[in-house]
């Protein structure tokens, strides 16, 4: 994801989400009738052990609480913020339910929320954003000291309008905007320690974030929309965003003593998953950062108009982008990410990116991920999917890079993917990769080994490459070892098998084409 504070250019497996899926439902509360007005007195337990309860808040479902929120047509916040402080404080896992209708809400924060925050269904119930949300506190709002080195609350309300800290929770069933060019009030909120004093932002952080140091969170059904803002997107795009994330997993709370605000963040362990769910104009429609020991389910949801989505700094985790639609994807990549940015010795951790379709612009490309961890810690699967150069929008005039690959990865494998369009098409640099069985059409360059190390590119179909086929060049790095097996090529512009002569070890066996150069390959 493109953000002037990580200075982010963001750019078979279908089972196994569906297992990671269903292990991470959480259970749905009962409907009651009551409604939640002013914070309701806490469960007490009396001499029997029973739980006594203010009922004109709470009404037992089946071995739980729900707590139901009607709107009231202006200023929603405290109604919202006293069921969550009477969920959390409860004895039992409970509800907050909200009807149907328009939510107005500045931020809230919940911790340890155990149980299910639900609406009546996307576009029914619609959480908005209140104009002119309050900035984070003074004392972490400085040039050296950001908002995340302060708990969230009521003294220190973050750029993010719901803020989970820990729990164990689900949330479906509703809508959540932010509708206004510039949501944060005046002074704004600093991007980063490293950025000069007085540059800050007027954007929201995230609509939606879950952090702590352990926490476990279902979306399901959840349609969140950003609007124009005072973010632009990289390279003079026209897209503006007041929303630099939609749902955000991130471990953020920095410890006492801490040096470095990215560096120091303790990490997020737990389970994620964002399901069935839309996601429209926001420069990540879903983010992870700083995980240790978790699982990232993101599957069946139409992400649309946005630079990028992924993750920074991953140690012993599991990602899955699994059956996803991706549109209007510009300058970055409907996946991806970036390991070893802020962290040291992280864990080996893999992504798989299956099954997705993707349709990108103005430079976008497909997934693509770097590691600078020595040694890499990161390996990636790229399958199935289909990236698809795309201007039916109108509105970009570079030609849009439908790739997918890797830099520096500890392993890469492309398989059975089909890419139309401009660009590398399959890219493997300066580590190994394998590349078998892949459609590449209209590419720039077919398959591009740019410094690869042993990979092996084998049963590809490349046709109508701009320049060539398949190129094994040093650009990043130098070509080693490299084979390149069995594949088809045709109607490159300028050769259908390009090799720059550096390296070793380099073979070229079975592979059907026209032109090469050097001739002979």
């Amino acid at each position: 994801m493109w953000k002037a504070s990580e200075s982010r250019t963001r750019a078979t497996i279908a089972l196994a989400a569906v297992v990671c899926i269903a292990v991470m439902m959480l259970t749905v509360g009962v409907s009651a009738s009551a409604t939640a007005r002013a914070a309701p007195t806490p469960p007490q337990p009396s001499a029997s052990g029973a739980a006594e309860v203010n009922s004109q808040f709470v009404q037992y479902g089946a071995g739980s609480h729900t707590y139901v929120v009607k709107p009231n047509g202006h200023d929603d916040t405290a109604d919202i913020q006293a069921a969550f402080n009477a969920c959390t404080s409860s004895v039992r896992t409970c509800t907050v339910q909200l009807e149907k209708g328009t939510y107005h809400t500045a931020q809230v924060t919940v911790n340890g929320f155990q149980g299910s925050f639900v609406g009546a269904g996307q576009g029914w119930t619609v959480i908005q954003a209140l104009p002119n949300l309050p900035p984070p506190g003074a004392a972490y709002n400085t040039a050296s000291t950001p908002f995340w080195a302060g708990t969230p609350g009521p003294s220190n309300p973050w750029p993010v309008l719901f803020t989970f800290v820990g729990g164990t929770f689900s949330v479906s069933g509703m809508t959540v905007t932010e509708p206004y060019t510039n949501p944060i009030a005046s002074p704004g909120w600093y991007w980063d320690p490293d950025l000069p004093a007085g540059v800050t932002a007027t954007d929201l952080y995230a609509l939606i974030i879950v952090t702590g140091g352990q926490a476990n969170a279902a979306f399901d059904h959840v349609t969140v929309i950003g609007a124009g803002g005072d973010l632009s997107s990289p390279l003079g795009t026209p897209s503006t965003f007041n929303l630099a994330d939609g749902i955000v997993y991130e471990g953020m709370l920095l410890p006492t003593g801490w040096t470095s605000a990215w560096g120091d963040q303790i990490p997020l362990s737990g389970t994620f998953s964002l399901t069935h769910s839309l996601l429209n104009r926001s420069i990540s429609a879903v983010w992870v950062q700083n995980l240790l020991n978790a699982t990232v389910v993101v599957a069946s949801n139409s992400i649309q108009s946005a630079v990028s989505q992924g993750f920074f700094d991953v140690s012993n985790s599991q990602l899955y982008f699994v059956g996803n639609s991706f549109t209007n994807i510009m300058y970055g990549a409907a996946v991806d990410g970036i390991q070893s940015f802020y962290k040291t010795d992280l864990l080996p951790s893999t992504v798989y990116v299956v099954g997705n379709s993707i349709a990108v612009n103005w430079e976008g490309s497909g997934a693509f991920f770097y590691d600078f961890g020595v040694p890499s810690t990161l390996s990636a699967v790229i399958s199935g999917n289909t990236v698809e150069s795309d201007n039916s929008c109108g509105c970009y005039t570079w030609e849009a890079s439908a790739s997918v690959g890797g830099e520096s990865l500890n392993s890469l494998v492309v398989t059975g993917n089909r890419i139309l369009g401009g660009g590398t098409g399959i890219e493997i640099a300066i580590g190994p990769g394998v590349a078998v069985g892949n459609t590449v059409i209209g590419a720039d360059v077919g398959v591009g080994i740019y410094g690869g190390i042993g990979a092996l590119v084998s049963g590809n179909l490349i046709k109508n490459s701009s320049t060539w086929g398949i190129a094994v060049q040093t650009v990043l790095g130098t070509p080693i070892n490299n084979r390149i097996v069995g594949n088809w090529i045709s109607n490159s512009g300028a050769y259908d098998l390009y090799w720059d002569g550096t390296g070793t070890g380099n073979v070229w066996i079975g592979n059907v084409y026209g032109t090469s150069s050097p001739p002979g390959l």
